[in-house]
């Protein structure tokens, strides 16, 4: 059996994740939104935006489920593996903590600046709701 390396992949030959731009886009639009927050991107098995987020800033015994955090994905559509520039991109949220007041996060599929008006949208109610500072 042979494996086959795609050399378009960020760990082959040094080549930037084909979403880093969006990364860079995401993590501007979220700055501050969350006391905990962390935007990630890569390619390993597709290109995805993984987004990391807590309105918790100490969680209790430091684990971050104890507090009220959240996973969102943001990949290509269906179907596609890698992103190419001008796709539209899905929104997807992949847990939730139980304590968050609005814990539902319709999928969406769009171009990435309504993807982030959306996602935006969500997390200012939540803060607003969990009585964080209020929306700015």
């Amino acid at each position: 059996m042979q494996i086959v390396q795609d050399i378009n992949r960020p760990d082959v030959n040094g080549t930037p994740p084909k979403m880093l731009a969006l990364r860079d886009v995401v993590a501007g639009a979220l700055d501050g939104l969350a006391p905990v927050l962390q935007v990630s991107t890569d390619d390993n098995l597709g290109s995805s935006i993984h987004i990391r987020g807590s309105f918790t800033e100490k969680p209790t015994n430091g684990i971050f489920e104890n507090g009220e955090f959240f996973r969102i994905f943001i990949w290509p559509t269906k179907g596609k593996r890698y992103y190419e520039e001008g796709d539209k991109v899905r929104l997807e949220l992949s847990g939730v903590s139980y304590k968050m007041p609005n814990r539902k996060l319709r999928g969406y599929t769009g171009p990435i600046d309504k993807v982030i008006v959306r996602l935006v949208g969500w997390l200012k109610s939540n803060k607003q709701d969990i009585g964080c500072e209020p929306n700015g």
